[in-house]
């Protein structure tokens, strides 16, 4: 469990004064608990032994635990396929690599299952569902492909679907026309992505609802995201996993096809009478011989 987990971890009893601590620590997570124990105890307004004693509710056996465990989370964060060639290089004695690679894959899945909370996916569901919106889908470099896949599979289950690609210039064009009647999916992956992260900023500073899929270490978009849905991209490989990712995005997209039933039925049997009529399919054309 990393530190920010554990500081939102509804289980831990805080005291009045510890949740004092505790927001300083999130509203500039992980920078704020990186300088001394009278800094965080004078931002938080508390006394240092509070903050000392919050550090041990936390598990750590003192403040310097506690700040190595935030550098670790950061390095691990910040950490790129060149920096984890050495320590995510395959074993020359591994005889079967692909068993080995869909072994850490169900691991990943595993758990994303345990750690990802019932409410925040419903609220992406829900976010999803409301017809009343118009849904917009972003993606960085390489979770681009899963804001595609989002969008062809729930531009069949409702109107007012938008992919966001192409150049630069065409996705910034799109920010004109974001307001309070406008929902962006957005996926960003460690290492975060500047254009992706400005675009989620300014969407939502015109009044755009965010839902964000990210990292255990979390985008910086989760700062101002109505709703964030985590998963493990840790794998055998020094390029980080998207098979949990792809996964959640299968899920939501079941959870919605579900949730509108019979309009997304008449949506899609309308499409294909559509598809039909223009042949885009190889059953179309046996039919109509």
């Amino acid at each position: 469990m990393s530190i920010r987990d554990r500081l939102t971890d509804d289980s831990i009893d805080f005291t009045r004064s510890e949740l004092k601590i505790v927001r300083q620590l999130l509203s500039n997570y992980p920078a704020s608990g990186l300088n001394t124990v009278a800094h965080l105890a004078a931002s938080a307004g508390v006394s240092d032994p509070t903050v000392v004693r919050l550090v041990t509710k936390l598990g750590f056996s003192g403040y310097p635990e506690f700040q190595a465990g935030l550098l670790a989370e950061v390095q691990e964060r910040m950490s790129s396929p060149l920096s984890m060639m050495e320590t995510r290089k395959p074993n020359p004695g591994q005889n079967n690599f692909y068993q080995h690679f869909l072994d850490a894959s169900i691991q990943a899945l595993e758990t994303a299952k345990a750690t990802l909370p019932g409410r925040d996916f419903e609220a992406a569901v829900e976010a999803a569902a409301d017809i009343g919106t118009q849904v917009h889908c972003l993606g960085g470099r390489f979770s681009g492909m899963l804001a595609g896949m989002l969008w062809a599979h729930m531009k069949q289950l409702r109107p007012g679907t938008h992919w966001i690609e192409g150049a630069q210039a065409d996705e910034v064009d799109h920010l004109v026309d974001l307001g309070r009647k406008d929902t962006l999916f957005v996926y960003d992956y460690r290492r975060y992505q500047t254009t992706t992260i400005r675009f989620a900023r300014h969407a939502a500073e015109q009044g755009a609802k965010i839902v964000l899929f990210t990292d255990r270490w979390l985008s910086p978009i989760s700062g101002f995201a109505t709703v964030t849905l985590t998963v493990p991209v840790d794998t055998a490989s020094p390029y980080d996993t998207m098979v949990p990712a792809m996964a959640q995005t299968e899920a939501l997209i079941a959870a919605l096809t579900a949730r509108l039933s019979d309009k997304a039925m008449k949506r899609i049997e309308r499409m294909e009478d559509l598809r039909r009529s223009y042949a885009i399919t190889e059953d179309a054309f046996k039919q109509s011989d």
